[in-house]
């Protein structure tokens, strides 16, 4: 039979269907080079919104040109079934690379970040949100390039007459919390994307595993994921907090754009080339701190265990955009799911049969209309927004006299002379609770009172708040540097150990207290001054605050040990077997705990005179 042809391109092979259409592998018929066509269904060809959501598609395309997203190679937009042809990519997508059981190495992981973050601020910049980052779309070529692709359902900031908020478009096991809850996606929606597969290449599954639709979509709004390094121990902890960075709920606390978050990637592949088993922290502050000046001066100019991957691919218009999503869009939404499928250009996609066309798959028809080839010069072409109309008073104008007013309110203020009562009456007032934060509130005023009245009783009681504000400052100090802020002094050894035991003291709080006592105990004088006396300080607050949380979870583990051997005297008449289990499990797991002595040694007696009952009958 003769091949069938779309503009200049013979049909080769089908590469993947869905519910809009289908891909296939072309050749050209003049230049023997190969292409990805996407055809639009013909059945949907005839609906002015798909034909028109199907062009906004090619224009999104024709902002495009970067060496990892998939180029754009002509289009015919007027042909009786619309199509368009794109780079063949050689290779599988990650999600093929997955499901193979692939296992990805760190350094690995890192770079292809860092290529997909190229090719996000590429994107971003010329006013395009992906909206579906996840493994399928990324496709890995031989030579190990990323390519990004499948821009079916991005979206042009600014457009609302096709993808407007209050619809739901997106892979539900990458979805950002914004997009589940229906509310307009911005480019950091692309980068908790991003997260997700970054996370799901390193721990070989997603963030979240859930069995329905809604529950995935809650997960996303208000679960933490778990840690990368319960899956993948080798992970560092600078990597294991991009990741949790990139995935935070809140857009705001996420890393601010895609460039920032390649030179992080840089930054610490760098570091750790140097001193590959310790992540060397001025290295890695040092590199930071370059980056974010190269990134402010270009600013200015494992397969997936039993989960379901719900694709959604066309627009479900929910009532109204909320916390949670209405039962009749979920609805929608399952049903949509279950008749959608992704069209990934190149090899991103899995074809149902290889070497035959699959069954009930459209035939391409030959072209009605007129094949459009793209030139590299017609892409990358961005539109120049029309200048605004400048107001009488400008923005700058505004913040001046704010600036200048708020200036001179500050020097009427200072001039005051409050007495001596009146300060400690605002200091008592802010710190009868005890609270770190009240004490904070009343800064200025301790500091007032210190300075003006030196020789009033009171001082003492207000330097122990000043002494408390001071240890409120180190210990935020040190989360902000556990937290990988570069802007943190360099670390004492003292302070670094109080790190690790509140680090451990967060899993497994018997543990922290013992370091933390333990590194109490390094530090036997009480005369120690500057930032070592203050971390000890620190130190011992926290003893004192853990034994009280050690102590109520230990009660309750007791009262839970004293129900586990009531069961087990009732069980071991009837079902011995699972009487001696409860015993066994309880001396395993158990028996290296001090508070749990008491019935440890009750079930050794009762496993002793179980088995010298049997030794008995055995007589």
């Amino acid at each position: 039979m003769k091949p069938e042809q779309l503009g200049p391109y013979r049909i080769v092979r089908p590469l993947g269907r869905g519910g809009m259409g289908a891909v296939y592998q072309g050749v050209n018929v003049e230049t023997d080079e190969s292409a990805a066509i996407k055809v639009l269904s013909s059945t949907l060809a005839t609906e002015p919104d798909f034909r028109q959501r199907f062009q906004v598609e090619v224009e999104t395309l024709l902002k495009l040109y970067h060496p990892n997203i998939v180029q754009l190679l002509g289009y015919d937009l007027d042909a009786e079934v619309p199509y368009y042809a794109m780079e063949f990519v050689d290779g599988n997508s990650l999600e093929e690379e997955i499901q193979s059981g692939r296992v990805f190495q760190w350094r690995e992981v890192a770079e292809m970040g860092i290529q997909t973050c190229r090719a996000l601020r590429h994107a971003h910049d010329r006013g395009v949100i992906h909206r579906d980052i996840k493994p399928a779309n990324l496709l890995l070529t031989k030579e190990g390039k990323i390519k990004l692709s499948d821009f079916g359902i991005a979206r042009l900031f600014g457009l609302t007459r096709m993808t407007a908020a209050g619809n739901v478009l997106g892979t539900v096991e990458y979805m950002a919390p914004e997009q589940a809850d229906a509310r307009p996606a911005t480019p950091r929606t692309d980068l908790y994307s991003l997260g997700g597969v970054l996370y799901c290449l390193l721990a070989r599954r997603p963030p979240f595993r859930a069995g329905s639709l809604p529950e995935m979509l809650e997960k996303h709004r208000s679960a933490q994921p778990e840690p990368i390094r319960r899956y993948c121990a080798d992970v560092p902890a600078e990597m294991e907090l991009i990741v949790s960075q990139l995935l935070e709920k809140d857009p705001e606390k996420r890393i601010a754009n895609a460039t920032m978050v390649a030179r992080r990637l840089e930054a610490m592949v760098r570091a750790l080339s140097v001193t590959p088993n310790t992540l060397e922290r001025q290295e890695i502050e040092r590199l930071q701190r370059e980056s974010d000046a190269a990134d402010a001066e270009a600013t200015s100019a494992a397969p997936i265990e039993d989960l379901p991957e719900t694709r959604l691919m066309t627009e479900v218009p929910l009532p109204s955009p909320g916390r949670k999503t209405p039962p009749r869009a979920v609805a929608e939404l399952a049903e949509t799911a279950a008749a959608s499928a992704v069209l990934v250009s190149g090899q991103g996609a899995r074809p149902a049969a290889p070497a035959e066309e699959p069954q009930g798959l459209e035939k391409p028809q030959p072209s009605s209309g007129r094949f459009v080839a793209v030139a590299e010069e017609d892409l990358d072409r961005v539109e120049s927004a029309e200048p605004e109309p400048h107001p009488l008073i400008s923005l700058h104008t505004w913040v001046l006299a704010g600036a200048l007013l708020t200036i001179g309110l500050t020097a009427w203020y200072l001039l005051q002379a409050p007495s001596a009562d009146a300060l400690y009456a605002r200091i008592k007032a802010a710190t009868d609770d005890e609270t770190f934060k009240s004490s904070l509130d009343v800064q200025k005023a301790i500091d007032q009172f210190l300075q003006r009245y030196s020789d009033d009783p009171r001082c003492e009681q207000v330097r122990r708040y000043q002494r408390e504000i001071d240890l409120d400052r180190l210990r935020r100090k040190l989360e902000r540097e556990a937290k990988g802020d570069r802007s943190s002094q360099e670390l004492l050894p003292i302070e670094r150990a109080y790190l690790d035991a509140i680090y451990e003291s967060g899993h497994d709080p018997e543990c922290g207290l013992a370091k933390l006592q333990a590194l109490v105990n390094l530090y036997p004088r009480e005369d120690l001054s500057g930032r070592v006396g203050q971390c000890l300080d620190l130190a011992r607050r926290e003893v004192q605050e853990l034994r009280l949380k050690v102590a109520k979870i230990n009660a309750e583990s007791q009262v839970e040990l004293k129900g586990r051997l009531e069961l087990a005297e009732e069980l071991k008449r009837k079902e011995p077997a699972k009487a001696q289990a409860i015993w066994r499990a309880m001396i395993e797991l158990y028996q290296e705990k001090p508070w749990a002595a008491e019935a440890v040694q009750r079930a050794r007696s009762a496993l002793d005179a179980e088995a010298a009952k049997k030794e008995t009958q055995k007589q």
